[in-house]
């Protein structure tokens, strides 16, 4: 079997195709058709000779991996079902904002974190998601938007916790990133996690400016943990005191799905304050999303908002996320997929 070019990173590449008896400059055109250009059809590569072309196709392949389905809503969000080599299957977002468009993308197969109130959580856990796997699903994100060059945002909140699966994450970013490749600034990027606290001081050393969205999702350790098994693992005072002491360039972004009766009462909104006191953070509420198969339920607008007006009276800056893709189960916490991954 051809190995995947999406595998490689660009050095990589320069050194196969030197062995191979390539031009030194050739990676960098191959990486520029590929994501430059998202064009992914060697024979067509027209700076690059036949016989070179046709070598590249002999010994790579060089398809993004198939779309299965895709649905979309009238807000323009629209979410894609792609099968992986093996037969599992991930889901990718794309999510049109006023001014630019929100990639939404996926670093495992399921989750191992088993959230109370994610939909992901249930459906245990397969494998991670390898750096091509990644990849391709920006370049079939990207695709969608045909000529479109405006700003683009990044997330790595779909399926999984990007931290598990931190060496095929590094090498998307520095694959993201290269200005060959998508050029795409690291401050485009987010990468959500649930406190992986020896990656993530992995990510913001290595990776300086990418944005962190911490989940937090509690005003305590002791719910934390209730709704979050991982918080039986993961300190919830360490993670706390890293953000406290560890300076970085841009505020951290807190994550709060409020839960109906659960964790959306004014009390436990002054416990939230307390709690992040001396952290710089922006708080990003978001009403719960919710799941048939689950026995949370969203608060209605009138909690939301006494819940946002403690946080803004304390000074916290608070933005409340009405979650798109509601419809085609796109939206926060909602990705799962069932019949092929079972």
């Amino acid at each position: 079997m051809k190995p995947w070019i999406f595998e490689r990173q660009l050095d990589e590449l320069k050194e196969e195709l030197r062995g191979a008896g390539f031009r030194a400059f050739t990676a960098r055109q191959v990486f520029q058709w590929l994501y430059h250009k998202n064009n992914q059809d060697p024979s067509t590569w027209s700076n690059i000779g036949k016989a070179d072309r046709e070598m590249i196709a002999e010994l790579y392949e060089c398809e993004c991996r198939p779309v299965l389905e895709s649905r979309g809503d009238d807000q323009g969000t629209r979410k894609f079902l792609i099968g992986l080599a093996d037969g599992l299957q991930i889901e990718a977002v794309l999510i049109r904002e006023k001014d630019h468009y929100t990639f939404c993308l996926s670093t495992q197969v399921g989750c191992a974190l088993d959230c109370a109130f994610c939909a992901t959580g249930s459906m245990g856990f397969r494998r991670n998601l390898s750096s091509g796997e990644i990849l391709s699903q920006v370049l079939t994100l990207k695709k969608e938007l045909g000529d479109y060059s405006g700003k683009l945002n990044l997330v790595l909140m779909g399926m999984g916790e990007p931290l598990l699966n931190y060496e095929n994450l590094a090498r998307v970013l520095r694959t993201i990133s290269e200005p060959d490749g998508l050029n795409i600034s690291p401050r485009h990027v987010t990468v959500s996690t649930a406190g992986i606290l020896e990656n993530l001081k992995k990510l913001e050393k290595d990776f300086p400016q990418v944005r962190i969205a911490f989940s937090l999702n509690a005003p305590d350790a002791i719910l934390r943990a209730e709704l979050m098994p991982l918080a039986n693992r993961e300190n919830l005072g360490d993670l706390l005191a890293h953000f406290r002491e560890h300076k970085r360039r841009r505020r951290l972004t807190c994550e709060y799905v409020l839960l109906a009766g659960v964790n959306d009462s004014p009390a436990q909104a002054r416990q939230l304050v307390r709690l992040l006191h001396g952290i710089p953070a922006k708080v990003n509420l978001i009403p719960y999303n919710e799941n048939p198969a689950l026995p949370f339920r969203r608060p209605d607008e009138a909690t939301v908002e006494k819940f946002r007006a403690v946080l803004v009276r304390h000074g916290l800056t608070v933005i409340t996320r009405w979650s798109k893709g509601q419809d085609i189960r796109s939206a926060c916490g909602q990705l799962a997929v069932s019949t092929a991954n079972s």
